[in-house]
């Protein structure tokens, strides 16, 4: 025995990681990279379709804009529907012109993706001529 007491190497207290705990936290580890690595794609999804949004309604707002600057005796009541191509989609756009009354007409401008669902936008204005 010694001076200093008990110092006895079997008693010592050991310091570290079991084995069963470091798989533990990698285990732990992993599902929230899984985890983050997941919401990743879907936010990378959800910006690309915030962004194709915001295109559309430029789009139509423009459309709608040219529209309502014309001469209200020029502007021709109907539909006319052409294709354009926001991020790669090919989108239909859709514009119709109605009368509501002698002085009053209405305009209706609706963008949809052509070959499946996705972002769509849709907006209506009014346009009057002179009293």
């Amino acid at each position: 025995m010694s001076a200093g007491g008990n110092t006895c190497p079997t008693a010592r207290r050991r310091r570290g990681f079991t084995l069963i705990e470091v798989i533990g936290a990698l285990v732990i580890f992993s599902i929230g990279v899984l985890s983050a690595m997941r919401m990743g794609g879907a936010l990378t999804t959800k910006m690309r379709y915030a962004g194709t949004r915001s295109q559309l309604a430029v789009l139509a707002s423009e459309r709608l804009d040219s529209i309502e600057s014309m001469p209200f005796d020029s502007i021709t009541l109907g539909t006319v529907e052409d294709t354009v191509t926001v991020q790669g989609w090919s989108y239909r756009r859709w514009v119709a012109v109605s009368s509501v009354t002698p002085v009053l007409a209405r305009i209706d401008v609706s963008l949809f993706r052509v070959d499946s669902a996705g972002p769509s936008h849709s907006v209506t204005s009014y346009t009057s001529t002179d009293w």
